[in-house]
């Protein structure tokens, strides 16, 4: 099927009820079976609903990455050990984040004999991987010494944090 053939490409009142659906924790594949159901027009597809998802969550990423500076800004304010930074690629958008609160920078000086860095994580909606930096400590619990989001796990970004 040739893209100018698809009625999903023009199709505002779908892609709204994408945006409305997917937000609200629907999975793409049940979005495509109710839209291709309840449509006169062609099938859509999961990978149309996973497409047109990302491609909004892209663009909006700017607008939540700005909000994101804002509550850390807030944060810092309110503590003055709190600390992060940012990586941003040569357009302009976010590549990776990396955060830490005073009990977190303070667990890290007292236990930071082990830390423990795992980018299993990718729950959250831009599909950035979620790396938390964990030791242990004297009462052998597991203690949180800072977070970072990132914009994939290739070996440069890791040079950053």
């Amino acid at each position: 099927m040739h893209r100018s053939q698809n009625n999903f490409v023009k199709n505002v009142v779908a892609k709204n009820l994408i945006d409305t659906l997917s937000g609200h924790g629907v999975q793409s594949s049940k979005i495509a079976r109710f839209l291709t159901s309840t449509s006169k027009a062609s099938a859509v597809t999961a990978h149309q609903v996973v497409s047109h998802v990302r491609v909004r969550r892209q663009n909006n990423m700017g607008k939540e990455a700005f909000l994101v500076v804002q509550q850390f800004h807030q944060r810092r304010a309110e503590d003055p050990n709190f600390y992060f930074a940012m990586e941003i690629d040569k357009k302009g958008n976010l590549r990776s984040m990396f955060w830490a609160d005073s009990q977190a920078r303070n667990a890290y000086l007292a236990f930071s004999d082990i830390i423990v860095f795992d980018v299993t994580y990718r729950t959250n909606r831009f599909q950035m991987p979620f790396a938390p930096f964990t030791g242990v400590n004297h009462h052998r619990q597991s203690t949180l010494f800072g977070c970072a989001l990132l914009a994939d796990e290739r070996g440069d970004i890791y040079m950053v944090i």
